[in-house]
């Protein structure tokens, strides 16, 4: 049974594609920086921004690697710039991305494991008027992604990059968001919002053989949002 490593999977997408992973008999551990009890996966306590305990995470050989952590910050919308908010959005979203990938790339390497990472950006990565660090720090991840598909022969890194999905953190970035989801599927050609199943079914088709020779790739998944309005 092939082992995989959900980096953010204790809610929202990180969660779904924990489930679907496991769905497809795949032995999931999901890493969070919460508490959960009783969780419906293995699951391991742990901020991506301590080196150290993200060292230990390497002790167990895995064949697949998904980095879905990320946060958010409302003061960019502000201009009220909180030095400390902005640094744990970069740490997080693209040193922890980096850090995790140059674990699991080692540990493939020494133990000739033909991985496969998948990592999560945003449609944001290509600017953001409203968040520019958080686009900033998603367009990182884009780079980084291809660039080490170009560089390890024995990884299959990838991109995913969602549009707007409904979860608990579209209401930390916007508490009314409800007032804007008909505007939003208004400019959606597929007319409707995106759900966390979505995403998760791109890593399906991403970990499977049908994908073997898809590589250093982005895949946009935004049903149609991000397209020229004209």
């Amino acid at each position: 049974m092939k082992k995989a490593l959900v980096i953010g999977g204790g809610s929202g997408i990180g969660y779904e594609i924990a489930r679907t992973l496991k769905l497809n008999d795949y032995d999931v551990t999901c890493i969070g920086r919460k508490d959960r009890d009783n969780f419906d996966f293995k699951y391991i306590k742990c901020d991506v921004t301590d080196s150290d305990s993200v060292v230990n995470l390497f002790n167990t050989v895995y064949d697949v690697l998904i980095y879905c952590a990320g946060i958010i910050s409302r003061e960019e919308e502000t201009f009220e710039y909180n030095e400390y908010e902005l640094n744990q959005l970069i740490d997080i979203n693209l040193k922890g991305c980096i850090r995790t990938n140059q674990l699991f790339i080692d540990s493939c390497i020494k133990n000739n494991v033909q991985g496969k990472i998948i990592n999560i950006s945003s449609i944001s990565n290509k600017g953001s008027k409203y968040f520019p660090i958080y686009a900033s720090s998603k367009a990182g991840i884009l780079a980084y992604t291809k660039s080490i598909a170009s560089r390890y022969e024995m990884i299959q890194a990838n991109v995913i990059s969602p549009g707007v999905i409904k979860t608990g953190m579209s209401y930390h970035e916007t508490p009314n968001f409800d007032d804007y989801i008909p505007s939003i599927i208004k400019k959606t050609p597929a007319k409707r919002l995106g759900n966390t199943g979505d995403i998760a079914n791109v890593v399906e088709f991403l970990l499977s053989d049908k994908a073997s020779f898809i590589t250093g790739e982005e895949l946009v998944v935004d049903g149609g949002y991000s397209l020229p309005k004209e």
